[in-house]
């Protein structure tokens, strides 16, 4: 095959439904694998957009003509692009951090503002936080010098440390997400309250342990 074109709208999954099954047979190919998802929820992040473009995806032959399902066996590494807006984060955000209360997130270039009330130390407490978002390992969203205020103050060090180690990182791809390796960011940008991390993308190995329970995610 030349090329595969999978789309899907309007879905929750608690966890990426895509993986390779290296046992299987590598006698079909995928010259290129295109992924069109929009509005939907994975895990608890509510994402705009995925788009991504995956070469040489090879696949299971025999089981393809034999009973029409695919599975594929292996898969090479191409590029992907995820949209979340301001808003997806705050609620993935109260529903990450229980002592957060509550948030609005402004998303600006590369930098992102978090303002809201937070549960430090027993009391209930206004902050505000900019920071740059940056990723330097591909897999977390992490709030680089960060301004902190506390009250309209600047936070002590022990308060900010406490409100810091609740907030960052924003976002983990594989523990959040479940994503298993599946995007790895290189870039992040922010405009008009969207966020955009391009990168890396791939199907990534079914883990053992779904492999030994018998799961089988769709393919």
């Amino acid at each position: 095959m030349n090329g595969v074109e999978l789309s899907a709208s309007k879905f929750q999954t608690d966890g990426l439904p895509l993986f390779t099954e290296s046992k299987r047979s590598h006698r079909g190919l995928i010259r290129n694998l295109n992924l069109h998802l929009t509005d939907f929820v994975l895990g608890n992040l509510h994402v705009d957009r995925l788009n991504a473009s995956i070469p040489d995806c090879h696949f299971d032959l025999s089981l393809a003509v034999q009973k029409r399902q695919i599975r594929i066996s292996e898969s090479e590494i191409g590029t992907g692009e995820v949209r979340v807006t301001a808003s997806d984060l705050e609620h993935f955000i109260l529903v990450k951090y229980p002592e957060i209360r509550r948030v609005s997130v402004k998303l600006d270039g590369d930098k992102i503002q978090l303002e809201g009330i937070a549960t430090l130390l027993a009391f209930a407490v206004p902050f505000y936080v900019v920071a740059k978002l940056e990723c330097t390992d591909g897999n977390m969203l992490h709030l680089v010098y960060p301004r902190v205020l506390i009250d309209g103050k600047f936070a002590s060090e022990e308060t900010r440390r406490l409100l810091l180690k609740t907030l960052d990182p924003v976002v983990n791809l594989d523990r959040d997400l479940q994503l298993s390796g599946a995007i790895r960011v290189k870039r992040l940008s922010a405009l008009e309250g969207v966020l955009t991390v391009t990168g890396d993308a791939t199907i990534p190995e079914l883990p053992s342990i779904l492999e030994n329970l018998g799961h089988k995610r769709p393919q």
